[in-house]
């Protein structure tokens, strides 16, 4: 299963990521209103899903979470848990998720220093379970989003892989990535990140790390999700991502579903 393309070249470490990397849906009763991706990572003594604040966001007020909300968390072999959200920060779009149970999943490593130039981009589907990688590099695009300390990729993906990972080919985790429709990947590198989660750890309101001077709030736009006929081939899905498909379910596109894949 991990012996093409990207999966070859992080052949010794793709079994960790699949049991590092998570899906996450938001429902308001039943119906889903978005999915995205997250991943584990060690904070403050305890296991918890990072992701971004995507995927709890009031799309008429984007200063707002969801009303009445429930998470649920898709983990390796497409196990379901209950998920809650834990803290957020809307002005760098990050948000934490606690799962109930995730004994047989594995915290990200994470790195503040890397060498190379690949990266690739990971991200899960909620419905199917797939894992899923596209591979690029680290670029010097500027795109549509205002927050000071996004940097690019060339990793062109879909609204489903906001919130996963950014790879090294070590499988070192770099940073968290977001979304651009028309340009590559924008992310946040770990060492940002980890300004970000230490205003959690102080449990208070605090809107921004010491070092960003912006005064106003940044925007994180995301298109609303729509459907579409089985049929209608989404212009900005990848024909060439390389995908690994789960022991406990098959690969499909889903393009009838709300929300498109890699």
């Amino acid at each position: 299963m991990f012996d093409k393309g990207v999966w070859s070249k992080l052949s010794e470490q793709a079994f960790k990521i699949d049991h590092t990397v998570v899906a996450l849906a938001l429902f308001i009763g039943e119906k889903r209103f978005f999915a995205c991706t997250g991943f584990l990572i060690e904070w403050n003594g305890s296991m918890i899903v990072l992701t971004s604040a995507s995927l709890v966001r009031n799309s008429g007020d984007g200063n707002e979470v969801v009303a009445g909300l429930r998470i649920e968390v898709a983990l390796q072999e497409n196990r379901r848990q209950e998920g809650t959200l834990k803290h957020y920060n809307l002005h760098y779009n990050i948000a934490l998720v606690s799962v109930e149970d995730c004994s047989d999943a594995c915290p990200a490593n994470t790195v503040v220093y890397w060498k190379g130039f690949e990266v690739a981009a990971v991200g899960r589907c909620f419905e199917s379970g797939a894992l899923m990688a596209k591979t690029g590099e680290i670029v010097s695009w500027s795109g549509a989003l205002d927050c000071h300390f996004l940097v690019h990729s060339s990793c062109k993906i879909t609204k489903a892989g906001i919130g996963g990972p950014l790879v090294s080919m070590d499988e070192d985790v770099i940073g968290m990535n977001f979304y651009d429709r028309k340009i590559g990947t924008p992310f946040l590198y770990w060492k940002d990140i980890r300004g970000i989660l230490a205003l959690f750890e102080k449990k208070r309101r605090i809107l921004r790390i010491a070092k960003d001077g912006k005064e106003t709030l940044n925007m994180w736009p995301v298109p609303m999700p729509c459907r579409r006929h089985p049929d209608c081939f989404d212009e900005y899905e990848s024909d060439d991502v390389e995908k690994f498909v789960p022991k406990s379910g098959n690969l499909s596109y889903f393009r009838g579903r709300t929300i498109c894949l890699y």
